[in-house]
């Protein structure tokens, strides 16, 4: 089997196959396994925000259902550390060094939501319970209502079944909060997902990875890389997917080049791309193209995201500036800004839930910004400086002794994709069979899943895997892996 990408969904698809005795090859242009799902090494620490040179996306922690499905299908432990829905809003009513903030904690879902909006989300306190209900209509929407929802967006659904125009607004906030910088474009049927309760099983778990090799997000992926190659599979680092190949009507390998523009043909009786599908559609042959999935190609670049983002190596917890405690939030920290509470990104900790992603007795700190963007804009670098500085500025005076704390501190600058933005477009997805093209499946996270970042992977993987064991008596076999 031919795997073109080394980020969660190939590495569990190739887990998986392997485990079943099939030969895998997972092939990615990153040097190590991961691609933009992982973390990178650097001074000791493990800084999450993916690989530069890798496709798809990751995130920088978990929400972990199918990945549990994924994990059991590879035999495979993928430890997590669940940590508490914990949320704080920081409402920065002013910039600068010394900016007035409005700090809310509270915790993730319709009821914390619902507890937290009148200082959270600016919703009015005579409005709080129309809010409440709104939010249990949303989690309460039955699956045909959430399918049929997903193409329309929540600025429309809010207009036509809200009359308040100070509740839209508090909801809209809400959206962005939970993390899309454009929330009336929104897909109001993945809010009604969001919000509602699972019928599957196992139960919803969110957290950090907590590999004792690696740190950060690389701790999600580490494990099915390592079983890839415990099965005698191989992981084929520093290469570029460039081609599948055909036999006939049905995919039949990979073509992939190595630094130096040597080619390198792997035959396969299946071929697994698992790369969004604006990465996965150019190794076809453009008559191979189903017209359905370039359109939906074309309408995916323009919901992705760029972001620029703060790691800070510290010597010890730095203290808050209210009351003087150490920092002790597990989870995220976001940040609205000004009278309409504009979203600006947010902070947290690793390394209060993830063992590795600081050395024994330091702590690592990451500030992120990120920027919803079509595919001809740009997040360039003054824009996003000045997004992250303005954080930066605002961390300094949230803890009053950061500067004592600081070990190093260095930027990032993600370009697109930096996070799962598509996750909330009003469009119907992929699955994870190619049409017209059999013996190729699509596991990138630009499937259609209800799944969130990261998991949106680890399911796009068990579904390709999964149809391929399927498949198998269909693939005849041209002799490769």
């Amino acid at each position: 089997m031919a795997i073109a990408g080394a980020g969660i969904g190939g590495l569990v698809a190739g887990a998986i196959l392997a485990r079943h005795g099939l030969r895998v090859v997972v092939a990615d242009l990153p040097p190590l396994p991961g691609s933009r799902a992982g973390s990178t090494p650097w001074r000791g620490f493990w800084l999450d925000g993916g690989q530069r040179d890798g496709c798809d996306v990751g995130d920088l922690q978990v929400g972990w259902r199918h990945g549990q499905r994924a994990a059991q299908a590879a035999d495979v432990a993928v430890p997590i550390h669940e940590v508490p829905a914990n949320l704080r809003i920081h409402h920065l009513h002013r910039s600068g060094r010394e900016p007035h903030a409005q700090v809310v904690s509270g915790t993730w879902g319709a009821r914390g939501f619902a507890a937290m909006a009148e200082q959270g989300f600016g919703c009015p306190r005579e409005l709080l319970p129309e809010l409440g209900a709104v939010l249990a209509r949303l989690a309460a929407a039955p699956e045909a209502e959430r399918k049929a929802a997903r193409t329309a967006r929540f600025g429309a659904w809010l207009e036509a079944e809200v009359s308040s125009a100070a509740l839209r607004r508090a909801l809209l906030t809400m959206v962005a909060v939970i993390f899309c910088e454009q929330p009336e474009r929104a897909s109001t049927g993945r809010l009604m997902a969001f919000f509602g309760r699972s019928s599957e099983e196992p139960k919803l778990i969110t957290g950090y990875a907590d590999d004792d090799q690696v740190g950060g997000m690389q701790g999600v992926l580490a494990p099915f890389a390592r079983a890839v190659e415990e099965r005698a599979g191989r992981l084929l680092l520093g290469v570029e997917p460039r081609e599948v190949l055909f036999q006939g009507e049905r995919a039949a390998g990979l073509v992939v080049v190595d630094p130096q523009q040597l080619a390198q043909e792997i035959r396969a009786r299946a071929v697994v791309l698992a790369l969004p599908l604006w990465n996965a559609l150019p190794l076809l042959p453009p008559e191979r193209v189903d017209p359905g999935l370039a359109a939906l190609s074309r309408a995916l670049e323009d919901e992705q995201a760029a972001a620029v983002g703060w790691q800070a190596a510290l010597r010890r917890l730095p203290r808050l500036r209210d009351g003087g405690t150490s920092e002790a939030h597990v989870g995220w920290n976001r940040i609205l800004v000004g009278p309409e509470r504009r979203y600006h990104g947010g902070f947290h900790l690793p390394s209060l839930a993830s063992r590795r992603s600081a050395p024994a007795g330091r702590h690592l700190l990451h500030a992120y910004v990120a920027h919803w963007l079509r595919h001809e804009e740009r997040f360039g670098w003054d824009a996003a400086r000045r997004a992250i500085q303005q954080v930066i500025d605002y961390l300094h005076h949230f803890y009053r002794d950061l500067d004592e704390c600081l070990e190093w501190a260095e930027l990032q600058w993600v370009a697109p994709p930096a996070c799962l933005s598509w996750y909330w477009a009003p469009l119907e997805r992929h699955g994870v069979r190619a049409p017209g093209c059999p013996g190729l499946y699509l596991a990138g996270s630009t499937i259609e899943s209800d799944a969130g970042p990261v998991d949106i992977g680890a399911h796009a993987g068990l579904l390709a895997a999964t149809s391929i064991l399927e498949d198998l008596p269909e693939l005849a076999s041209p002799g490769g892996p």
